[in-house]
Formats: C-alpha cells, structure tokens, sequence
C-alpha cells in the first residue's frame, strides 16, 4: 500500500464505540469516502481496545479504518481485574492462555466481517497487535485470507513458548501445565507454526521480538521464518531482534511501536521473498 498523501484533520474522523456480538469494539474512521483500508489493532494480555485509541487516531488520519478490540474476559467484559488475570494465566497458562488467545483470534475474524461490511471498506485488511495481541494477529493471518499485512511485537508462532520463564524473572521457567480440550482444540486449528501452509500466499509479516525476551523467546519466530522460507509461494517475513531488550521493555517502547506501525501502513522495502 502506497504512503498516503496528505493527512486528515482530527474534526474528519469520527470514533463509534459498539459491541458486535459480545465483542466490545472501538472504531476510528475518515468521516468522508476517503478510506484506504482497514486496520485492526489486538492488546496484550491485561491490555483494552481503548489503550490503542492514539495510534487508532493515526492510523485513521492516514485514510485507514481502524479498529481495536477487548480481547475476552478483559476490559468491557472482564470478569476479575487485569492484574488476577494476569495471575491466573501465569498459574495454569494453557488452561486459561489457549482460550483467551483462540477465542480472540475468532473474534478478530468476526469484527472485521462486520466493520467490512458496515464501512464498507474497499482496501487491504492489516493486523497489528502486541504480545498475546500479536499472537492474535499472527494467527488471524493464518486463517483469514484478507489479512495482507502483519505487526507482531513480542510475540510467537508457538503457543507452547519453550522455555518460557516469568516476566522479570528470566531464571524461573514457568510451568505451563495441561490444556483443557477446548483450548487444545483451539491451539490445534490456529496455531501458526503448526499451519505453515497457510501462510504461502501474499503475505507480508513482520515481527519485532527482544533479544533477552524469555517470556515470549524469539526463536520460535525465527523457526517459523525458516519454514516458511522451505515451500511456494513464500510470503514475506522479517523478524527484527533487538539486543538486550527483555519482554516488558520491547512491550513498552513507543518508538518500536510507532516503527512498527510505519512498517504496517507504508509496506516495507525489504525482508525475504
């Protein structure tokens, strides 16, 4: 997609809060027909479709829809506070992970249905998302043939993260416990580095991960890179690795997130073919 020309006011965009089904949606949009495509922005675990109303904002005042939602059981329809949340997925994370991740990812799918048909968008579907939102984003790619572009921060192609050790504390490995069947079904049917043929198509990927990220480790995105690069068609995939950067730190960097935004809006001029 072409960099757009010059930006739209703040008084031409227009922001509408909704559900679609029981999915809590934030969409900000160009007032008039000047709308170049649809973007959808998934958070991270703990985070709300409203944390990513600034870069919504951007992504509309380049000709964009954009969109968030609240993944399930956070923000509108949260069922204990983000923090035992948090606490919950650390104690039984396949239990309570797979389903929040899946369950998400078939949500994502189901909005963008909707905001497709009810703006009616005419360009390219991007998705975006940070940690589990990228997770989200990556697997959605996988499963909705619209989606042409990824932004992943943080985030894997395995769901069962090897090695995966708590946030800050790099020498403690988590132990994530058994499935229940409903998310092992989940993780069966999205999981990306179990699907990699899905992914042969024109597909453009790109995934800023930490160079010290042993929560979400970044191999899993380079073995992912690798299988993709062994078939045809092959999309294009880079995987950005930023030395010493731990998991909070590449999470919380708004210059990784603006760039990586850029990268999703303006295309990118390299990465493998």
């Amino acid at each position: 997609m072409e960099r757009p020309g010059a930006p739209l006011k703040e008084t031409d965009l227009a922001r509408t809060g909704t559900t679609v089904g029981d999915v809590p949606v934030l969409v900000i949009g160009a007032r008039s027909a000047e709308r170049r495509g649809l973007v959808i922005l998934l958070p991270p675990l703990g985070g709300t479709k409203d944390q990513f109303e600034p870069e919504l904002r951007r992504l509309a005042a380049a000709g964009l829809i954009g969109v968030a939602i609240d993944p399930r059981r956070h923000g509108e329809r949260a069922d204990r506070p983000a923090g035992a949340l948090f606490d919950e997925v650390m104690a039984h994370f396949r239990q309570v992970m797979w389903p929040l991740l899946g369950g998400t990812v078939l949500d994502a799918m189901a909005v963008i249905d909707w905001v497709a048909a009810r703006f009616e968008v005419p360009g390219p579907v991007l998705a975006g998302g940070v940690s589990m939102g990228g997770d989200a984003a990556l697997a959605l790619a996988g499963i909705d043939p619209r989606v042409s572009r990824v932004a992943a921060i943080a985030a894997t192609a395995d769901w069962t993260r090897p090695g995966m050790t708590r946030i800050g504390r790099p020498q403690e490995t988590i132990d994530q416990g058994a499935a229940t069947p409903s998310g092992q079904w989940l993780r069966d049917q999205l999981e990306p580095i179990s699907h990699p043929d899905r992914y042969r198509r024109h597909l453009e990927i790109r995934c800023d991960v930490g160079g010290t990220d042993s929560h979400v480790p970044p191999e899993a995105m380079g073995r992912f890179a690798r299988l993709l690069a062994d078939g045809s068609p092959r999309p294009s995939i880079q995987v950005i690795e930023h030395p010493g950067l731990d998991h909070a730190e590449i999470c919380s960097s708004p210059q990784i997130l603006d760039e990586s935004l850029d990268w999703l809006v303006a295309g990118s001029d390299s990465g493998s073919d």
